[in-house]
């Protein structure tokens, strides 16, 4: 990753001082500077009592089948104030397991709806944050393992433990390649060629693409704050991106709760309705994408049919539309994916040929099968964990070291910076 690797703990119960919390490097701990002096965000109340909304609420995380295991926790008071720049704060994930964070990357666009996200300390990780409306949404992830953090509302937080193979199937049977249109939808032209395969941020100028989101009825009560979850797997893809040397910064310029009804209809229908301007579904859509200017549009919904479907492989301006479930956009990355497509990235040549457009525009999974890209499916893998990077030759993996990606096969970071350019002139 970019940014220098600040403090962060990973604690396990060890029968250490009650003032240290359950910590396994105490000694790690007691060097940390004053600035870094540790504040507990987020602490577990297995005994909390819940109204029948957030016993509602807690019922529909905990049946999902994505959930492994599932604890109650409760945020501290006026949580914005810890979440600084270098702020180290802790997290309960589960009984005797706090994980440490100091704030690496932060992003304040109002008092109570905040940004935040640093590396964990004594093993490889990273915490995604959103403090918004009083509440947390976050991705913890330590090693291969990961903690989803949802709000319940009146401080209360469910923090559930994420078994990536409960999630829905990646696409549709009918639509494998991921998108309603596999094939070079139209000549696209004036590309930005990177300045290396995969490039360096910090080297080339970020590229800004807007994305427009929106969601169902139906996502937004199953997903509870659905606000705070859009804005997570937002900044999820741009850690991804910074992961990968991707010189794209995305910004959601709006969300809306659209009236369209999921219920009875494929994902092929939601990503066929979310593009049509003229069936009277989702028209309004397409006046706002022109009056935010936004490149991208995504589709939030409640339809466990697949993560999601891209309308195109390196999209036009036209078929820049893409539908997400709400579970995979975060922790999954499935919101980064299925852009991934519209930019012209495919899966891993295991389940997927196809040299069209880019040769080189596949997901990775290395020899070890321990780990996959975010474009890649988990067939050749036992489901093995995707991991918040692209393919990328020039990088390494920080937790085995191992090589991520071909020059000649695998480098969706390549492709990415390539189109990078072309999809941020869609509007």
């Amino acid at each position: 990753m970019k940014a220098a690797r600040l403090a962060l703990v990973l604690a396990a119960s060890a029968g250490l001082a009650a003032c240290q919390g359950d910590e396994i490097n105490p000694s790690a701990t007691s060097s940390m500077s004053a600035a870094e002096a540790q504040e507990n965000l987020l602490t577990l109340a297995p005994g909390a009592a819940l109204s029948a909304s957030q016993q509602s609420q807690l019922a529909s995380i905990r049946g999902r089948a994505s959930t492994a295991e599932v604890h109650l926790a409760r945020i501290a008071a006026a949580p914005g104030r810890m979440l600084g720049k270098g702020a180290a704060v802790r997290l309960a994930v589960a009984p005797g397991l706090n994980v440490v964070a100091v704030g690496e990357r932060v992003q304040q666009r109002a008092a109570e709806d905040i940004s935040w996200a640093g590396p964990v300390r004594g093993e490889h990780g990273w915490v995604q944050m959103v403090f918004m409306d009083g509440g947390v949404a976050a991705t913890v992830t330590v090693g291969r393992t990961q903690y989803s953090i949802e709000s319940l509302g009146d401080g209360l937080h469910a923090v559930s433990r994420i078994d990536q193979s409960g999630f829905p199937s990646e696409h549709t049977p009918d639509v494998p390649s991921g998108a309603l249109n596999s094939s070079l939808d139209a000549a696209i032209s004036g590309i930005r060629e990177a300045r290396s395969s995969g490039g360096d941020v910090g080297i080339a100028a970020l590229t800004q693409i807007n994305v427009l989101v929106a969601y169902t009825a139906s996502a937004a009560t199953a997903a509870g704050n659905i606000g705070s979850k859009i804005q997570l797997a937002v900044d999820e893809t741009n850690q991804s991106y910074v992961n990968s040397g991707i010189n794209i910064n995305m910004v959601r310029v709006h969300s809306v709760q659209v009236t369209y009804n999921e219920a009875n209809r494929s994902f092929s229908q939601h990503v066929t309705a979310l593009r049509s301007s003229t069936d009277g579904l989702m028209d309004n859509v397409h006046t706002l994408r022109n009056t935010y200017a936004a490149d991208v549009v995504a589709l939030v919904v409640n339809d466990s049919e697949a993560c999601g479907q891209a309308a195109a492989i390196k999209a036009t301006a036209t078929t820049a539309f893409m539908a997400a479930h709400y579970t995979c956009i975060t922790g999954y990355y499935s919101f980064g994916h299925e852009i991934g497509h519209l930019q012209g990235a495919r899966h891993d040549r295991f389940v997927d040929g196809s040299t069209s457009p880019y040769a080189y525009g596949h997901g990775y999974i290395p020899p070890s099968k321990s780990w996959r890209t975010i474009m890649a499916y988990g067939n050749n893998c036992s489901n093995c964990t995707r991991i918040q990077w692209w393919s990328n030759p020039s990088k390494t993996y920080p937790g085995t070291g191992e090589v991520m990606g071909t020059t000649s096969y695998e480098n969706n970071s390549r492709v990415l910076n390539e189109t990078a350019a072309t999809v941020a002139a869609f509007r």
